[in-house]
């Protein structure tokens, strides 16, 4: 399990020591759980609940299992003092998954437009490659900086007001992948190559791979130099195939597959130690991260937020010439969901320059994604402003090579695999399954630009993080009628290890005001004050859970310690038996604030097959928010979101 220091330097240079993640006191978890359920209980559900939690029995057996959580915590902090007693049950809960990553598990981050491309006009010295080739260079070059900063512990440190943040993440943001588990029975594990140097290119579905850095950090290429190995890369992978030994399958599409497949079809592929497959899954599994090239222009909003999420999916219902298994009659699929590896952290850029993050969750939470992001758009805007007093570059197209015989020892290689009739197979149901995976889901997105968090703080007086949240439950109930377990992640990095808690937006409060917003129940100033008593007790509920003082880690690890240590010798205990624990854990709507200037937009799936994931950001003027779902009412729910944010500013008038 990847660790960190229990030091971290602050900006003085003084030592700063993190506080463990704190165990909360059970009796106020407890109260804590009620409260959070009896909004979304009916009064006789809710006295089933009740009786449940706070009968003798079930509080005497949550006393010992948290007993023996406090004995496990004070191990853990003789044994390794830089962790955390949620630490061991968050990994599994992610690597037990078996589904698949692509839209349950992996986010994504639309990074802004790269101001430099502007100064290309319809093309640029790689022709219509030039957007492509020149966004993904830069950003290899500010992502193997923000590398270098975090290696050589340069990285300024994370903070919130003054606060310093756990930084530990960081170790594992890169060279790191998801492995399938080796045997049935067992999961997956988180694997991290510290010293990698090289990073894997996909384009047209094929693998390359070379080094970016050297053994001090420091990066291998110059600017122009990387566009020409990159550019050389699409050139040779826009090659027509020659023969059955050339053709391109798209290895990545097994990373798509459910965990138990992904593992039979893994192991199949590295039975030999000697095999160019297995030298193949090991220098993907230790590469940086994953730069996929996408030879396909993306414009629309909508379309951008599947680019990013799962990629595209585009069957070619023509019978093709061949008859292998993979390319029949039954179609070719053409879209970029094939030009990934799921696994790993991702850089995808389309051929109009447009950018974006798709990260395997792990290890690693969106805040410290969100730094690289930030450096990223640093960079960019840097050299925007270095390059207008910079004489603009005189390369041209025709003096890059294309030719592979030139992808030598220091240039980017090409993966070669070895194929046979039963990996063929695999390749082609992997590829349906996914088509049919992404089919299932739909995006929207709203863009809205009236008014952001500057006029949310003024005008309406409230948190921007708590207006929204109530924005989203307005808009669900005026839908639906109904309200619905909601989740908010609430950042606990100021703990060693800290991880995230959650908020459960749903209160009596705010259930008051939308159901009065909604039925215009009652006065102006009357529902005023609703709003401001909802808001209020959202930010004071995010308040005690970045504090580790929520319900939801803490009854979750007592769940886990009667699963590994007691299940045997103690019966299920009512809490978990009860109908509010299923319902509490399962959130039909998934929300996550990620507000930065550096994003344009991010998203990511639902949890549960009925709900919503949501994601959003609150800038100064405008607020962005991607909507996905399994083919709910998504649409009319991000226009009943852009509604919401117009009518509400009626009440303040």
């Amino acid at each position: 399990m990847p660790t960190i220091s229990i030091t971290q330097m602050t900006d003085s240079g003084k030592i700063a020591t993190l506080p463990r993640l704190p165990i909360p006191f059970l009796p106020n978890s407890l109260e804590r759980y009620l409260n959070r359920l009896s909004p979304l209980q009916t009064p006789e559900q809710h006295s089933k609940t009740k009786d449940a939690v706070l009968n003798d029995s079930n509080i005497r057996l949550l006393a010992q299992l948290n007993d023996e959580l406090l004995r496990y915590d004070q191990e853990l902090e003789l044994e390794n003092p830089n962790s955390s007693y949620i630490e061991k049950f968050w990994y599994d809960a992610y690597l037990q998954f078996d589904e698949s990553v692509v839209l349950n598990v992996n986010p994504y981050f639309e990074l802004q437009d790269d101001p430099t491309l502007r100064q290309l006009g319809k093309t640029g010295p790689y022709g219509d490659l030039s957007r492509l080739i020149r966004r993904s260079a830069r950003l290899v070059l500010s992502t193997i900086s923000f590398v270098k900063e975090i290696r050589c512990r340069t990285l300024k440190p994370d903070t919130v007001r003054g606060t310093p943040l756990s930084m530990d993440q960081y170790d594992v943001l890169f060279g790191s992948a998801r492995i399938p588990p080796e045997s049935a029975g067992r999961s997956c594990r988180l694997q991290t190559s510290v010293d990698s140097k090289h990073i894997v290119a996909i384009c047209g579905y094929q693998f390359y791979w070379f080094d970016v850095l050297d053994e001090q950090h420091n990066p291998l290429f110059t600017t122009q130099e990387l566009e020409r190995a990159l550019y050389a890369i699409v050139k040779d992978a826009e090659k027509p195939c020659i023969g059955d030994s050339e053709r391109n399958y798209p290895w990545g599409v097994f990373t798509t597959e459910n965990r138990s497949v992904w593992s039979n079809v893994r192991n199949y592929m590295m039975k030999s130690p000697f095999s160019p497959n297995t030298k193949n899954l090991q220098i993907i599994d230790s590469a940086l991260f994953a730069l996929c090239l996408d030879n396909v222009t993306v414009e629309e909003p909508g379309d951008l937020v599947q680019e990013m999420l799962c990629g595209t999916s585009d069957v070619k219902l023509e019978e093709a010439s061949d008859k292998l298994a993979f390319r029949s009659a039954t179609g070719i699929q053409q879209g970029t969901c094939l030009n990934r590896w799921y696994d790993k952290l991702q850089l995808i850029v389309t051929r109009n320059g447009k950018a974006g993050i798709n990260f395997e969750h792990t290890g690693v939470d969106g805040h410290t994604v969100l730094r690289l992001a930030t450096h990223i758009f640093t960079d960019s805007i840097l050299l925007f402003a270095h390059s207008i007093t910079r004489r603009k570059s005189n390369v041209s197209a025709a003096s890059l090579s294309s030719n592979k015989s030139e992808l030598g020892v220091t240039n980017p290689r090409k993966l070669e695999w070895e194929v046979d009739s039963y990996l063929l197979s695999a390749l082609h149901f992997a590829e349906t399954r996914l088509s049919d995976l992404i089919s299932q889901f739909e995006f929207a997105r709203l863009d809205f630009c009236d008014y952001g968090s500057g006029k949310i703080k003024s005008t309406f007086k409230v948190s921007p993080d708590a207006f929204v949240q109530m924005a989203l439950q307005a808009a669900f109930h005026a839908l639906y009628g109904k309200f619905e377990v909601t989740y908010e992640p609430a950042m606990t990095k100021k703990f060693q290890n800290g991880r995230t808690e959650a908020i459960r937006s749903v209160s009596e409060e705010s259930k008051q005001f939308v159901e009065a917003f909604n039925h215009r129940s009652v006065s102006a100033p009357r529902l005023k004050e609703y709003f401001q008593d909802a808001c209020k007790k959202h930010s004071r509920v995010t308040q005690e859970c970045a504090a580790g003082m929520g319900q939801d880690r803490h009854l979750y690890a007592l769940f886990c310690i009667w699963k590994e240590r007691f299940q045997e010798s103690m019966s299920k205990l009512a809490i978990f038996l009860d109908e509010g624990w299923a319902l509490l854990n399962t959130s039909v709507i998934s929300t996550s604030n990620c507000g930065n200037p550096s994003l344009q937009a991010f998203g990511f799936g639902p949890v549960c097959a009925n709900g919503f994931g949501i994601g959003y950001i609150v800038r100064d003027k405008s607020i962005t928010i991607v909507v996905s779902s399994k083919h709910r009412q998504t649409t009319r729910l991000v226009g009943l979101l852009g509604r919401f944010l117009s009518d509400i500013q009626q009440v303040y008038r």
